[in-house]
């Protein structure tokens, strides 16, 4: 008997169907190699600290903020703020989300069923095709093609079938750093299906501001937040902005994942977008420091590796060509042998195999030291 009751409580301890084949991130498995020698390219946050202002707003809003529920869609007061850039009701059709991935679960689970298709970037962000999954849809990847890494419309086109939920678009790209033309966007825009444009990257770029899917059709999904452009990636602080008619169920799948986003993290929030000048030279800063580093980053690329890739158009990351190999072995020894840590680019896609992601969030002196480690290690190796 005691034998039966053991069998049937391990029976009860067995993960949901829906997690067949969903593991931690390659991202975080790499990130989990780090020791105190290691020098991390692989990371996926800004390395800038907030200055003096930042830290008194923040203060400001613990010191004198509430500590109760916001509304689920969060405080009107910030969605006004949200909407006062943009030609939508803040009351209807914004919603504050705990950083943008929740805000990307809750579309997906508002929108995507069983055997539902979702179209997702190759190479794209790790997060799309596990959040296809997970609300029993089938991700149905369009591929990104090298060097250049430009988006290509027929790409995602010629892919849309009766059974196409969502399209998924990132510019600028993690992990590519390209950055997709405004007749790109339009012509995905009107395709038909809905269409989520991941935008968290928008205000991180070099030469020209990335055009947004703001308004390009009533289909149209924009996801972004405060972690890339203020370095706010563990205050957990995005939005969503939809016509009323397609958020309304985003709002309710919302409410069930996370009630509403941090209250502390929102009335920040609205005390940066009311300090117009502060935050307009904070993000001249932050791009500056983003070049400078960037450019630290090609020039190692290209003197230690070899490499002669595109420069990056926006976000903080290169992605990399490697000699033929397995890239998460070669990403997984380089993390023991050598001591830094880069991204395999197969974490991406398919499309991203024979390549890594190095992030240059990191100072140009760890860019530089952390390259040449992948260098000698290289050429140590015979490859």
């Amino acid at each position: 008997m005691r034998n039966g009751t053991r069998h049937a409580a391990h029976g009860t301890m067995k993960p949901a169907k829906r997690l067949d084949g969903v593991e931690i991130s390659l991202i975080r498995q790499i990130n989990a190699l780090a020791t105190s020698e290691s020098l991390n390219l692989g990371i996926g946050e800004p390395n800038v600290e907030p200055d003096e202002t930042l830290r008194a707003l923040a203060a400001r809003a613990a010191s004198s903020g509430s500590w109760h529920y916001s509304p689920n869609a969060g405080a009107l007061s910030l969605r006004k703020r949200i909407a006062a850039r943009l030609d939508f009701d803040p009351k209807t059709e914004i919603c504050i989300t705990a950083g943008t991935e929740e805000g990307l679960y809750s579309i997906f689970q508002a929108y995507v069923g069983d055997g539902d298709e979702v179209l997702v970037p190759n190479p794209g962000f790790t997060s799309y095709p596990t959040l296809a999954k997970l609300a029993g849809g089938v991700a149905v990847p369009y591929d990104i093609e090298p060097p250049d890494w430009n988006l290509n419309p027929k790409a995602v086109l010629s892919k849309i079938t009766s059974r196409t939920k969502l399209i998924v678009v990132n510019s600028p790209s993690n992990p590519l750093g390209s950055i997709a033309s405004r007749q790109t966007l339009e012509s995905i825009a009107s395709a038909g299906p809905l269409v989520v444009s991941d935008e968290i990257y928008r205000e991180i770029w070099y030469d020209a501001s990335p055009p947004s899917m703001l308004g390009m059709s009533r289909n149209v999904i924009v996801v972004d937040g405060m972690s890339k452009s203020h370095s706010m990636t563990g205050l957990r602080l995005g939005w969503i902005v939809a016509r009323e008619e397609v958020m309304k169920p985003i709002i309710v799948a919302h409410q069930y994942i996370a009630t509403c986003a941090s209250v502390f993290s929102q009335q920040l929030t609205e005390l940066i977008f009311d300090a117009k000048e502060w935050n307009a030279s904070w993000l001249e800063r932050v791009r500056a420091q983003f070049r400078e580093q960037r450019e630290a980053a090609l020039y190692s690329i290209r003197h230690e590796l070899e490499a002669d890739i595109q420069p990056p158009a926006g976000a903080f990351y290169a992605f990399v060509p490697v000699p033929a190999c397995d890239t998460v072995i070669f990403a997984k020894t380089l993390a023991t042998d050598a001591a830094v840590l880069v991204i395999p680019g197969v974490a991406f896609g398919s499309g991203g195999e024979g390549f890594v992601r190095i992030s240059f969030a990191a100072t140009a002196e760890t860019i530089g030291v952390g390259v040449e480690r992948i260098g000698r290690w290289l050429r140590a190796t015979g490859r």
